[in-house]
């Protein structure tokens, strides 16, 4: 059996995606957050007592986008925006981006954008940061460092994290501390989607301070607030000793965590740890076996392995080798098409075809990467 798979060098929530991708019917893109907020406390658009007419357009512009009229989501929004209300032209520049109330329209989407920015509003600074990262828009790339630092020095957590990612992500070592910095007060301002990155920065960030320690305490932060990379990511420094002592047994219980909460590449590493036993963790083939089959299932090449090797043993499971064939051969697969050059599944793979026959491994070959290409395609 293989050992456990080192910590891996992820950047959770480092998507800095902004497409104006095509609508689906009744499905509009999500809101941004301060946009999202507002609307979901002011959807009924009833007109309030004493409330300003600014207000009162902004509460119609949320009353018709919450019924899907964004016609009228758009021309309220304006007036709102007009009356000075930032969130209004934030709004109008979201359904003119998306195209919500006709064809698409950027150019718009940014003259609104920007009269938001200009009054520092989060939202539209951080989409602005987007698009300009991705050229669009007559924006160019360098702007985006510009939109994000103010939408972050305006005080957003949302924006610090968006800020300290994107200096990590463009790699300017001479931007690491502020990295870090912006980092740091997301995570201690309380935003658990960024736990996972502040404790990646700490300890693995090729210009951050390698803090193990602090990394490790971040990653196990994340875990109780119900992220579940932060529990496998933490209970792997718990199992291999990293940033203090090694504890076994509380690292096979955050392994646990994030498998039963549905974290794919978990559910391999948990299959392993109840194949080979664990301090507080007797061994289990058969919930190993289990584990294992999960994560095959949804595509995990570990676990894939893992389950191969079960069944071409008969450990926790029937012995089957010619699924056990089959799994060994998706283990290699890559999501191009390629076979992934690992020793390991390479041997259970050529031991598997010389006990199955020439013919019989082809045949079974051709339907693993079948299967493979049909779960690539979903």
């Amino acid at each position: 059996m293989r050992g456990f798979h080192p910590i891996a060098g992820l950047i959770l929530g480092a998507v800095f995606a902004c497409a104006a991708t095509p609508v689906a019917h009744g499905a509009p893109p999500a809101l941004p957050p301060g946009l999202s907020d507002l609307i979901e406390r002011d959807r009924t658009a009833d007109p309030v007592e004493g409330r300003s007419l600014t207000n009162d357009a902004m509460a119609s512009a949320s009353g018709a986008y919450v019924t899907g009229d964004y016609t009228m989501a758009l021309l309220h929004a304006e007036r709102a925006s007009a009356g000075g209300e930032p969130r209004g032209a934030t709004l109008a520049g979201h359904i003119l981006l998306h195209g919500l109330a006709g064809e698409p329209d950027e150019a718009g989407a940014v003259r609104w954008l920007r009269r938001a920015a200009d009054l520092n509003e989060p939202d539209a600074l951080i989409i602005l940061a987007r698009l300009a990262e991705a050229g669009r828009a007559g924006l160019a790339p360098w702007q985006a460092r510009e939109y994000f630092s103010r939408a972050a020095e305006a005080g957003d957590g949302r924006a610090a994290h968006e800020f300290g990612l994107y200096l990590m992500v463009n790699a300017d070592p001479g931007a690491a501390g502020g990295a870090m910095d912006w980092l740091r007060l997301a995570a201690e301002g309380g935003r658990t989607d960024a736990y996972v990155d502040y404790a990646y920065a700490l300890g693995e960030w090729v210009h951050g301070p390698r803090d193990l320690t602090e990394a490790r305490r971040w990653y196990e932060r994340a875990g109780e607030a119900g992220v579940a990379f932060g529990s496998l990511m933490a209970g792997t420094m718990h199992l291999e000793g990293e940033g203090a002592d090694a504890d076994p047994e509380r690292g096979a219980q955050l392994v646990r965590v994030a498998a039963e909460s549905g974290l794919i590449p978990a559910m391999g590493q948990y299959a392993l740890l109840l194949f080979q036993g664990a301090p507080g963790l007797p061994a289990d083939p058969v919930n190993a076996a289990h584990w294992a089959h999960e994560g095959a299932q949804r595509g995990d090449p570990e676990s894939q392995f893992l389950y191969a090797y079960a069944l071409a043993v008969g450990d926790g499971t029937a012995r089957d080798l010619e699924d056990a064939y089959v799994w060994a051969v998706r283990a290699g697969i890559t999501r191009d098409g390629e076979m992934a050059d690992d020793p390991d599944r390479m041997r259970l793979e050529a031991a598997l075809a010389r006990a199955l026959g020439a013919e019989e491994s082809e045949r079974l070959n051709r339907a693993a990467r079948l299967a493979a290409a049909d779960v690539n395609l979903r």
